[in-house]
């Protein structure tokens, strides 16, 4: 049977969901937005923790320290270009929190609390609820935003839905942080992406413009590539994979995300600068979204919307 028991970290509550037979587990941080913080899954009697979550105590507060790793960003993913945005008539300012953008929603460390946990001999899951009430002068709207973790023998599902709990009408848009590591450097593993159109970035904002080249469609060596762009996937399939692989553990991790009106559309690809982890961030929405409204949802009151992706371990 699947447990469900409570942690501590830095003073704050860890809920970590396990199946004890295998010893595979997943942690969040209700209070840091429902942060995604550890994944450990089972390969050939071996456990491996394949999530690099923060571990720093300002970054579990949420300050400045933070990288994101493991955040939901909602109502917006990646960025919004000097925060600024027009919608339904009326011009709306975000808070520059990355100069001269605002950056990653709104939610990211937002508290949440446990709705409901449901325990089984072959999965377990938690629902995780908070209600974001105009919070902000820049999204000065209301929704309810859940987020489901579905664990199952060597794989990790994460179901996100947003119901509009507010009189109007108002764009949003869903997506992850996750930082991904199999103990190794980045350069030494190998990617591969979805089928997709690569977009070109300026200053990460995009120009509306497609690079000629489709890199990563096939499995290639990352080596000292640095990577902080945005892909634009393929409508063709419902459910595309990205693979990080490392040959010399024997290792791959897939990224599977789904696609579809609505789905997650678009990946933003990072390496950071310690080169220890790779950030695959599914995305409902283009960067700049709100402003170019490349795979936005307008959500009516009422309304809600599902997003779904997940991970495995081969």
């Amino acid at each position: 049977m699947y447990t469900l028991t409570t942690e501590k970290i830095f003073g704050k509550d860890k809920l970590k969901l396990s199946n004890p037979e295998s010893g595979e587990y997943v942690s969040v941080i209700p209070s840091l937005g429902g942060n995604l913080h550890e994944l450990v899954l089972l390969k050939k009697g071996t456990l491996h923790n394949i999530i690099d979550g923060e571990i720093d105590e300002d970054g579990v507060a949420g300050k400045k320290t933070n990288h994101y790793k493991g955040s939901k960003l909602s109502p917006f993913p990646n960025r919004i270009a000097e925060g600024k945005y027009d919608f339904n008539g009326l011009h709306h300012k975000l808070e520059l929190n990355s100069p001269p953008n605002a950056i990653h929603g709104l939610c990211w460390k937002m508290p949440f609390t446990l709705k409901a946990e449901m325990m089984h001999e072959d999965s377990g899951t938690i629902i995780l609820e908070a209600e974001y009430k105009a919070r902000h002068t820049g999204f000065p709207f209301s929704y309810r935003i859940e987020m489901e973790y579905i664990l199952t023998e060597n794989d990790l599902k994460c179901i996100t839905r947003v119901t509009n709990t507010s009189i109007y009408i108002f764009p949003i848009g869903d997506g992850w942080h996750p930082y991904f590591t199999t103990g190794s450097k980045v350069d030494t593993l190998q990617l591969q992406l979805p089928e997709h159109k690569h977009m070109e970035l300026d200053k990460l904002i995009p120009t509306g413009r497609y690079l000629s080249d489709k890199i990563f469609t096939t499995l290639t060596p990352i080596k000292d590539t640095k990577l902080d762009d945005c892909f634009e996937l393929s409508d063709t399939e419902q459910i595309v994979e990205t693979r990080i692989v490392d040959k010399q553990k024997n290792l791959s991790i897939v990224v599977w995300q789904q696609t579809g009106e609505p789905g997650y559309n678009f990946i933003q690809v990072y390496t950071p600068a310690d080169r220890n982890s790779i950030a695959i961030e599914p995305m409902s929405c283009a960067p700049d979204g709100f402003n170019n409204r490349k795979g936005l949802v307008i959500l009516s009151p009422k309304q809600t919307v599902e997003f779904c992706f997940g991970v495995n371990l081969e």
